[in-house]
């Protein structure tokens, strides 16, 4: 029978104001961001020649000042975290110099603060009906849904029969990116582990942006981070990614098999994502 886990704390969804930029956290995330898309640009890529003399990975912030149209003084005050406000034009130009990828731009406005709807998620019967109809509809197949911290709320018999038990989890620590980042058993279930982590981290990193002063957020993130080395690694390279197909190649008692895997996320309030494992055709 399918596992259904009530979500703490529902309530009626609101949208939220738009989040100043003045928190340490944000500051600091925004500047992170930029100094690391800084440094993997080469000069090559905005018409730079490369000389030998050039010590600095990648590009210089006046470079990116320059390409940006605003001061250097001004681009150095960002990447050094200070309480700033900063207009749409000043973002895009700055997304522009730095030749930003779509979900790299939207990263970067969401850390900036600007405008931008965020339902409280909330789960509920109008919600979840439809939702567990349709995950008994998709057996014998692994599908489960994830909340917006990526905790497992939802999942069919498919789903514990490739992960396991889940309900037996405390529901802190059943969670996605915890359980594949600190969780051997879960791990050895991925053939291609790291392509999956990387890719979960990204996609994790991307829903990082509306949460970056949340406590509960900040909480779980030094966890992964005291917990996985690699989290910690790769946390620090900023890569974000935005939910499409994975490829992922389980190790089963029955013995290898693939998967393509496709992340649906619902429509507002909810932000729920359902995830649906499809056998890979031979």
């Amino acid at each position: 029978m399918e596992q259904v886990i009530a979500y703490p704390g529902t309530g009626t969804p609101t949208l939220s104001r738009p989040v100043p930029l003045h928190g340490d956290s944000r500051r600091r995330e925004l500047a992170n961001f930029l100094r690391s898309r800084r440094e993997m640009l080469s000069p090559e890529a905005i018409g730079l020649p490369r000389t030998s003399r050039r010590r600095v990975r990648g590009l210089r912030r006046e470079e990116v000042a320059e390409a940006a149209g605003i001061s250097t003084a001004w681009y150095t005050w960002i990447e050094q975290a200070r309480d700033l406000n900063l207009s749409l034009a000043t973002l895009d130009s700055i997304g522009d110099a730095l030749h930003l990828k779509p979900q790299e731009r939207a990263h970067l406005f969401q850390l900036a603060g600007q405008p931008i709807a965020v339902p409280i998620p909330q789960q509920d019967d109008i919600v979840m009906t439809p939702l567990r109809a349709m995950l008994q509809g998709m057996e014998p197949h692994p599908a489960y849904v994830l909340d917006p911290q990526w905790h497992f709320v939802a999942w069919n018999r498919g789903t514990e029969a490739l992960f396991g038990p889940l309900g037996d989890l405390p529901f802190e620590e059943r969670n996605f990116v915890k359980l594949i980042f600190t969780s051997p058993s879960f791990q050895r279930i991925f053939i291609n582990w790291e392509d999956v982590a990387r890719c979960a981290l990204a996609h994790f990193r991307s829903d990082s942006a509306a949460n970056v002063d949340d406590p509960y957020w900040l909480r779980m993130v030094a966890h992964l981070k005291k917990r996985s080395p690699h989290f910690r690694e790769w946390w620090a390279q900023h890569n974000v990614a935005w939910p499409h197909s994975w490829r992922k190649e389980l190790l089963l008692p029955e013995g290898k098999k693939i998967y393509n895997t496709f992340d649906m996320e619902l429509s507002r309030p909810s932000r729920l994502r359902i995830v649906t494992y499809i056998p890979e055709q031979k």
